[in-house]
């Protein structure tokens, strides 16, 4: 590829105007104002775009997930086609500038080699805009980059003032819940923030992708959001529950599926709240699952929400001191518990006891919304990583 642009423009007697392209924009907005759909406006603005500067394919590409969406336009032309030749226009975007004006080279013989493109990129977002012109006289100009780019703006502007809206009110449905379950059974509060909290120790530790520590943050928050569902009399026994009320209470995580599932940014942690009572040698619920079959961040919760059960008195028995919750830990590795987060639990143990006592959800619960909430633009989220145990010593 070549960023040379030696070849004449457009041979077209009715060349694509400024009033074109922003008449084609204007009606951008009002599309963009008129759906809630995140996958819906990234096609219009896509197809806004194509329109705009007359090109024959147009497609969205998350950089983050290497994927492509909103593809269309007047030319056969693949995903797996889009994403080998947006990875490769990429490639050639100087550092800080957030447009490519590409042409093939003459030499190029290339089959289903676009002509010429325009790459509109931006920093707030994993996301951009590629439009592709077949045609050997059709050359994209300076006009048709900063209609591409403008495309792109109007994307993230209005997308922008709803996500702020989207922020604030999860945020507050966050705050609402979290005050429900303290409230459901005050003899646990901050059971959730503190489970919050040592999850994020352990994906540290772990050395997973720092985006994923917002999610397990706003998973350990919620693990436990289904005993809302549940009567108070089984939260408030003062001695231990029978076999029956002890089926019922386990209904918590399959409840807590439902009502994180009710809310769309939040139901990427369903897994964890669903799994998080899920045992390593297939002994937990609801579904007995086995190893890595229990979703990574289940995994996580599942050691967390221990430690902060042992380290809490609870109506029946007074707390365990950090001796027996490692004792206990050190016995069930591989067991009930995942012996990569076990371990990742005793190299910062010396965090959790005690300073994990730290109340109120504060700035943590805000930054994992925004992450969570930011990435809905960009149609992607990071993806769970599978993590496996590599110790061949025990």
């Amino acid at each position: 590829m070549s960023n040379t642009t030696e070849r004449p423009a457009r041979r077209d007697t009715t060349p694509a105007t400024n009033s074109d392209h922003w008449t084609v924009l204007e009606s951008l907005l009002t599309q963009l104002s008129d759906t809630s759909s995140t996958n819906q406006a990234v096609a219009y603005a896509v197809e806004a775009a194509r329109v705009a500067v007359e090109a024959d394919v147009a497609f969205w590409f998350s950089k983050s997930t290497g994927k492509v969406n909103g593809l269309s336009g007047k030319k056969s032309f693949t995903p797996e086609q889009a994403v080998a030749l947006a990875k490769a226009l990429l490639g050639r975007l100087p550092a800080g500038s957030e447009t490519l004006r590409w042409v093939k080279p003459a030499a190029s013989s290339v089959s289903g080699q676009p002509e010429a493109a325009v790459v509109a990129s931006d920093t707030r977002t994993q996301g951009c805009i590629i439009v592709l012109s077949f045609d050997p006289e059709h050359r994209f100009d300076d006009g048709d980059t900063k209609a591409v780019r403008m495309a792109l703006k109007i994307l993230l502007s209005q997308r922008a003032q709803g996500q702020a809206a989207t922020k604030t009110l999860l945020n507050g449905l966050l705050q609402s819940l979290t005050t429900i379950m303290d409230a459901k059974d005050p003899y646990t509060a901050g059971h959730s923030e503190r489970v919050a909290r040592i999850a994020v120790l352990l994906v540290r530790q772990m050395g997973l992708p720092p985006a994923l520590e917002g999610d397990v943050y706003l998973a350990g928050l919620l693990h436990d959001v289904g005993n809302i569902g549940l009567p108070d009399q089984l939260l408030h026994r003062p001695k231990r529950l029978t076999p029956d009320e002890l089926e019922d209470v386990r209904r918590h995580s399959v409840i807590g599926e439902r009502i994180v599932a009710s809310i769309r940014p939040f139901d990427r942690l369903r897994p964890a709240v669903r799994h998080h009572h899920e045992h390593y040698n297939g002994a937990g619920y609801p579904d007995g699952l086995t190893g890595e079959a229990i979703p990574l961040l289940a995994r996580v919760i599942a050691v967390a929400d221990a430690c902060d059960a042992m380290m809490s008195p609870r109506r029946y028995r007074a707390a365990r001191s950090p001796y027996e919750i490692d004792a206990v830990f050190t016995a069930e590795s591989g067991r009930q518990f995942d012996p990569v987060v076990v371990r990742a639990f005793m190299a910062v143990r010396h965090e959790i006891y005690p300073p994990i006592y730290q109340k109120g959800i504060g700035e943590s619960a805000f930054h994992a919304i925004d992450a969570i909430v930011n990435n809905l633009t960009d149609g992607s989220m990071v993806a769970f990583p599978t993590v496996k145990d590599d110790d061949t010593s025990r």
